[in-house]
Protein backbone atom coordinates (compact mmCIF):
# COMPACT_ATOMS: atom_id res chain seq x y z
CA UNK A 1 0.00 0.00 0.00
CA UNK A 2 1.15 3.49 -1.04
CA UNK A 3 1.86 5.91 1.47
CA UNK A 4 -0.13 8.86 -0.53
CA UNK A 5 -3.78 6.90 0.42
CA UNK A 6 -2.45 6.37 3.68
CA UNK A 7 -2.24 9.92 4.59
CA UNK A 8 -5.24 10.91 2.75
CA UNK A 9 -7.08 8.73 4.77
CA UNK A 10 -5.80 9.88 7.84
CA UNK A 11 -7.09 13.98 6.78
CA UNK A 12 -10.25 14.78 8.71
CA UNK A 13 -12.11 18.05 9.16
CA UNK A 14 -11.31 20.19 12.28
CA UNK A 15 -12.87 23.19 13.76
CA UNK A 16 -11.40 25.52 15.97
CA UNK A 17 -13.87 27.80 18.42
CA UNK A 18 -12.80 31.02 19.24
CA UNK A 19 -13.93 33.05 21.82
CA UNK A 20 -13.07 36.48 23.13
CA UNK A 21 -11.91 36.62 26.83
CA UNK A 22 -14.20 39.19 28.96
CA UNK A 23 -10.68 41.47 29.34
CA UNK A 24 -9.66 41.63 25.72
CA UNK A 25 -10.17 44.91 24.18
CA UNK A 26 -10.19 45.88 20.78
CA UNK A 27 -6.72 46.38 20.26
CA UNK A 28 -5.48 43.42 21.14
CA UNK A 29 -7.42 41.71 18.39
CA UNK A 30 -6.10 44.31 16.03
CA UNK A 31 -2.38 42.70 17.53
CA UNK A 32 -3.17 39.22 17.04
CA UNK A 33 -4.80 39.55 14.05
CA UNK A 34 -1.66 40.15 11.37
CA UNK A 35 -0.19 36.99 13.25
CA UNK A 36 -3.04 34.37 13.00
CA UNK A 37 -3.15 35.83 9.17
CA UNK A 38 0.72 34.87 8.85
CA UNK A 39 -0.20 31.52 10.27
CA UNK A 40 -3.02 30.88 7.67
CA UNK A 41 -0.63 31.55 4.89
CA UNK A 42 2.01 29.23 6.11
CA UNK A 43 -0.88 26.52 6.02
CA UNK A 44 -2.00 27.61 2.72
CA UNK A 45 1.52 27.52 1.41
CA UNK A 46 1.75 24.04 2.75
CA UNK A 47 -1.25 22.94 0.16
CA UNK A 48 -3.81 22.93 3.30
CA UNK A 49 -7.12 24.70 3.43
CA UNK A 50 -8.64 26.91 5.64
CA UNK A 51 -11.97 28.68 6.03
CA UNK A 52 -12.26 31.41 9.02
CA UNK A 53 -15.30 33.61 9.68
CA UNK A 54 -16.85 35.71 12.52
CA UNK A 55 -20.39 35.01 13.59
CA UNK A 56 -23.06 38.24 14.16
CA UNK A 57 -21.92 38.40 17.60
CA UNK A 58 -18.35 39.86 17.45
CA UNK A 59 -17.26 37.63 20.00
CA UNK A 60 -17.11 34.65 18.20
CA UNK A 61 -15.46 33.01 15.22
CA UNK A 62 -15.31 29.44 13.42
CA UNK A 63 -12.05 27.75 11.47
CA UNK A 64 -12.57 25.31 9.08
CA UNK A 65 -8.95 23.14 8.11
CA UNK A 66 -8.80 20.11 6.94
CA UNK A 67 -5.33 17.83 8.35
CA UNK A 68 -4.04 14.78 9.99
CA UNK A 69 -4.45 14.77 13.75
CA UNK A 70 -0.64 15.56 14.20
CA UNK A 71 -0.92 18.46 12.30
CA UNK A 72 -4.10 19.80 13.35
CA UNK A 73 -3.09 20.03 16.90
CA UNK A 74 0.44 21.39 15.77
CA UNK A 75 -1.46 24.33 14.22
CA UNK A 76 -4.19 24.15 17.03
CA UNK A 77 -0.77 24.88 19.04
CA UNK A 78 0.53 27.42 17.14
CA UNK A 79 -2.61 29.13 16.63
CA UNK A 80 -2.85 29.08 20.67
CA UNK A 81 0.29 30.86 21.29
CA UNK A 82 -0.64 33.46 19.19
CA UNK A 83 -4.13 34.21 20.77
CA UNK A 84 -3.71 32.83 24.27
CA UNK A 85 -4.05 36.43 26.10
CA UNK A 86 -7.09 37.68 23.61
CA UNK A 87 -9.48 34.41 22.92
CA UNK A 88 -10.65 31.50 24.60
CA UNK A 89 -10.18 28.42 22.17
CA UNK A 90 -11.40 25.21 21.46
CA UNK A 91 -10.26 22.21 18.70
CA UNK A 92 -13.35 19.91 17.36
CA UNK A 93 -12.97 16.96 14.73
CA UNK A 94 -15.53 17.71 12.36
CA UNK A 95 -16.87 14.37 10.46
CA UNK A 96 -18.55 16.62 7.89
CA UNK A 97 -16.42 15.54 5.16
CA UNK A 98 -18.44 13.96 2.75
CA UNK A 99 -21.03 17.24 2.24
CA UNK A 100 -17.84 19.31 1.79
CA UNK A 101 -17.13 16.62 -1.01
CA UNK A 102 -20.72 16.77 -2.50
CA UNK A 103 -20.83 20.80 -2.40
CA UNK A 104 -16.75 20.54 -3.95
CA UNK A 105 -18.13 18.50 -7.12
CA UNK A 106 -21.91 20.81 -7.47
CA UNK A 107 -19.73 24.02 -7.63
CA UNK A 108 -17.12 22.61 -9.96
CA UNK A 109 -20.43 21.68 -12.43
CA UNK A 110 -21.79 24.97 -12.21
Amino acid sequence: MSLIPEVIDDRKLWVIISSRKKECEEKELEIIKPLVEKLNERWFEKGSFIWTGAFDDDKTSMSIFEATREKAEKYFEDFCKVCVNSLDNSLYQWDALPLFTILERIQGKI
